[in-house]
């Protein structure tokens, strides 16, 4: 079993780190209250700019980052691998913690939205349960055009 180097470790967290800013910089620009951690939206602009800024800074200021593949350096499976696990971790973050953050903010019954125009005034996971109770009492009537002539 392969085992993961420092390299990988540190890269995951700056993808994590700066993918979670990039996240809370667009919920705030497209008003997805229900994704920003402080119900400010330059507030969240902030809070993003500096995490993204303070993870490239933290990275590439305590050790020497530009190696090649075959001196060390990340292989581009170890660097598409680390990617992809920070952005998922970063938007799992999000999810939860802007979902734990705001729960009492929005407690009321969530206007009947889907898509991404449901997180201007829900969370994440309220916005899935809601979703998930239309469908389950709805998708019938929805689907009846398709299977019956």
């Amino acid at each position: 079993m392969p085992v993961l180097k420092s390299f990988s470790i540190d890269y995951y967290i700056l993808v994590t780190v700066a993918a979670f800013g990039v996240l809370q910089i667009a919920a705030s620009l497209g008003g997805l209250r229900g994704l920003l951690i402080f119900g400010s939206a330059v507030v969240a602009r902030l809070l993003g700019f500096g995490l993204a800024l303070a993870a490239v800074i933290w990275f590439f200021g305590t050790e020497d980052r530009n190696i090649s593949d075959h001196l060390g350096g990340l292989s581009s499976n170890e660097e598409a691998l680390a990617f992809f696990m920070g952005a998922l971790t970063a938007w799992l973050l999000t999810v939860v913690v802007t979902s734990v953050t705001n729960a009492r903010t929005y407690r009321g019954s969530p206007s009947p939205r889907f898509g991404l125009q449901a997180l201007q005034d829900s969370t994440y996971l309220r916005a899935v349960a809601q979703n998930i109770s239309y469908w389950s009492r709805e998708w019938r009537a929805q689907t009846k055009s398709y299977f019956s002539e």
